[in-house]
């Protein structure tokens, strides 16, 4: 998730990471209360829906901020293998032996009944069955994404800009018909989100000061505003809470996101402050530890006030997330590990 290089040309690309980082834990903070369509006051569910369609961009975000960075130049398998994606495996093993231990020491008292062989097969059926914690999804994807880049970069860098646009029209069509016709089949989370990675790529190498600041911002504004509304539409129209255009790779949240990004890419000018230097270095680091925070952080005011009560779970999450990391990073090896 990070990808740290400090080229002034790319400080967009740093700052993004950054919002993409603070949005994935807003998400996560805000996730309880808009499921509770009808159980909770209009405007306690408003404020929670709100909050939480605002920072939906982190993911495409994040999977399109792939594309632009590591498909501009051809990478043999082997060197981008021990580059790149090793880079993310070692500290995903890390956190998932982490919160797979904890879960059994603070939930139950099952390891202590564990033989080291029984527990090492109940952990690698956690692994392979993506049963460890809610957000690793991403990192499984992103896995399957990055074992692809080095075999379909070639293809993606020599094609002309009308097909990579025509490819990802026709890709997310074909994910949304999907979705709302129901097939009986689920679309593997790698397929899903594959083309976000030819988009990033294309918006990476695009020159923002031919494009009128308005149309990111048009893009971002539309896409907010179909997400929001059309989520209490078919919200109201089903009694219960709709959650079709919450996912990250629909056309409302599509359109949210190719703003966001054009938006930060326009905007590129000095480096992120000290804060925003931290977030950017850690940024994988806090994305796998921020769950586990959260899950300490208890704001008995939080489902009444989520105007104050989110911002708030979000602030202390990503300073908390941030200390671990930095301080895991201290240690001799801790770089490798932590994130």
């Amino acid at each position: 998730m990070s990808i740290n290089g400090r080229n002034e040309k790319f400080v967009w690309a740093d700052k993004l990471r950054v919002a993409a980082t603070i949005g994935v834990i807003t998400v996560h903070a805000s996730a309880s209360i808009p499921p509770l369509f009808g159980q909770v006051s209009p405007g306690t569910w408003w404020s929670a829906h709100i909050i939480d369609c605002i920072a939906r961009f982190c993911v495409p975000v994040f999977v399109m901020l792939s594309g632009a960075l590591l498909l501009r130049k051809p990478s043999r398998p082997a060197e981008f293998f021990r580059k790149r994606f090793l880079r993310i495996v070692f500290p995903f093993l890390f956190w998932s032996l982490t919160y797979s231990v904890l879960q059994l020491t603070l939930k139950t008292s099952r390891l202590w009944e564990m033989s080291a062989l029984e527990y090492l097969t109940f952990f690698l059926g956690q692994l392979s069955g993506d049963r460890i914690s809610y957000h690793f999804w991403y990192v499984y994807m992103i896995m399957g994404l990055y074992l692809l880049i080095p075999f379909i970069g070639g293809l993606i860098r020599r094609a002309k800009d009308s097909s990579l646009l025509s490819f990802t029209g026709v890709w997310f069509s074909l994910v949304f018909w999907i979705d709302i016709t129901d097939p009986g089949f689920k679309i593997p989370d790698m397929l899903r989100y594959l083309g976000y990675l030819p988009l990033g790529y294309y918006l990476g190498k695009i020159d923002m000061n031919r494009i009128h600041r308005i149309v990111p911002l048009g893009l971002t504004v539309l896409g907010v505003m179909i997400t929001v509304i059309g989520t209490f539409w078919l919200s109201d129209h089903s009694s219960k809470f709709n959650a079709l255009l919450y996912g990250y790779a629909n056309p409302s949240i599509l359109l949210f996101s190719v703003g966001v990004f054009m938006l930060f890419k326009s905007l590129n000018g000095h480096p992120s402050d000290k804060a925003g230097l931290f977030i950017n270095r850690y940024s994988y680091g806090i994305y796998l530890v921020h769950v586990l925070v959260l899950s300490q952080i208890k704001l008995p005011w939080l489902n009444e006030y989520p105007l104050i009560g989110i911002p708030l779970t979000v602030f202390i999450c990503l300073i908390v997330s941030g200390a671990v990391i930095f301080l895991i990073n201290k240690f001799p090896g801790g770089k490798y590990v932590s994130g």
